[in-house]
Formats: structure tokens, sequence, C-alpha cells
């Protein structure tokens, strides 16, 4: 997208059964880019290996960290190991190019197609209530159609002291209905904190002027209408 061969770009941020993404709300934080809408996204997974393969062969799984997440018990009940690899469809690549009949890769079916490899087991996820939430960015300001769906508005602020300034930072949205709130550690920074809250509809100027006054950082994303939850 950044090079200007996508209009949008898919940014996944959350899942039902693993938890928040942060390396891209990190990246988010960072870069600020216009947010249009967000989509949920019924993921299954897949044991991928090498033509000819069977189930009982592998001792390893590559992946990226989230998959392997979601499919633990898979993993775990067949005493499997795990290898971390940068995306789902790479980590196929990755196996046919090392061409060891031990290994796999956990990924969407379609994966086994593109690089010639074969589906050694289906929906391998833990729970089938796996879904992943994706935020949708765009280069511009430009917005999808809203249609009936509510709005929903994200900031990401980053706090010094978290305890003392998490309270007054919520109190400061006044009735705004909260629908996620999540703290983790900045590992570059001694004691301080991220956290990650989205409120339905906008926070109004007097709302967000007071809220910025407890966080160290802002970033909001601007309202994007909403996808209904499943």
């Amino acid at each position: 997208m950044r090079e200007g061969r996508a209009d949008y770009g898919m940014a996944p941020v959350e899942n039902s059964l693993a938890g928040g993404i942060h390396a891209v709300w990190d990246l988010l934080a960072e870069q600020s880019p216009p947010v249009v809408g967000e989509l949920y996204f019924h993921v299954k997974h897949f044991l991928i290996g090498h033509p000819g393969s069977r189930v009982e062969q592998i001792r390893q799984a590559a992946s990226h960290i989230q998959a392997l997440a979601q499919c633990a018990a898979y993993l775990q009940r067949l005493g499997i190991e795990t290898v971390e690899e940068y995306d789902t469809a790479g980590a196929v690549a990755l196996v046919k190019a090392r061409g060891n009949a031990q290994e796999a890769a956990i990924a969407p079916a379609a994966a086994a197609q593109l690089y010639d490899m074969e589906i050694l087991a289906e929906n391998i996820q833990t729970d089938a209530r796996n879904y992943t939430r994706f935020l949708i960015i765009s280069h511009g300001q430009e917005a999808l159609p809203p249609g009936d769906q509510p709005l929903k508005t994200t900031l990401i602020a980053d706090l010094s002291d978290c305890a003392r300034q998490l309270a007054p930072m919520l109190n400061a949205l006044g009735d705004c209905e909260l629908s996620k709130v999540e703290t983790r550690k900045l590992h570059d920074k001694p004691w301080a904190y991220r956290c990650y809250i989205e409120c339905m509809g906008t926070v109004e100027n007097d709302e967000l002027k007071r809220f910025s006054a407890h966080a160290d950082r802002l970033c909001q994303l601007a309202p994007y209408p909403t996808c209904t939850q499943p």
C-alpha cells in the first residue's frame, strides 16, 4: 500500500482468542493512517506440508506467532514444536524451500495451492469462535460509505505512570461508551505503558483535550464505521 499498488490495506489488530496484536497497534500509533472501517474475519487454519507427507511425520510447524497461538491445543496434543515466521503464507514458502518432510506450516488453505503443497489437516484452530478484527486503512481521508453502521473512535495513549494517569484519563471521556480498554508494557521505556481505547461514536474536542492532558503522547484514529461483532 505504501508503494501505491493498493487503495486500501487491512491491519489485523485483535484476535478473539489470542488477544491484541500489539506490533500492529504500534505501527498505527507511529504512522496514524486514515482508518475508514473495520472487518471481522473468521479464521480457519490448515496444516500444510510437502506432497506425500502425513500428519504422523510432522515434528515442527512454522507460522506467524498468532496462528501458532490459535492452534496451540492441536500442536501440543501431537507434540509438534513451533517455529515463528513473519506470516502464515510466507511460512508455507519457507517450509517448501527448506525441504524437510517433517516440517509443516499453518496457513489458509489457499497457500497450499499457491505453493504446490498439500493440506495435511483441516480446521486445526483450537476454538471455532476464532475471529480476527481488521482495521481498513487508506491513503487519504476518504471514507467508505458508513450505511447504517455506528461510528467508532480509537485512541492510543502512552502513559509514564499508568496507575495514576489511567483513571482521570478515562473520566475525561465523560459518558462515551467504551468498547475496548487494554494496556501493555512499553518495552523501551521503564515503567511506561501504552493504552488502547476505543469509544463508540465520536469524541468531542473538549473531551479529547481533557483526555490528552493526562497522556504523555496521544494518537487519535478518526471516527470510522464499525462492523457487527460475530
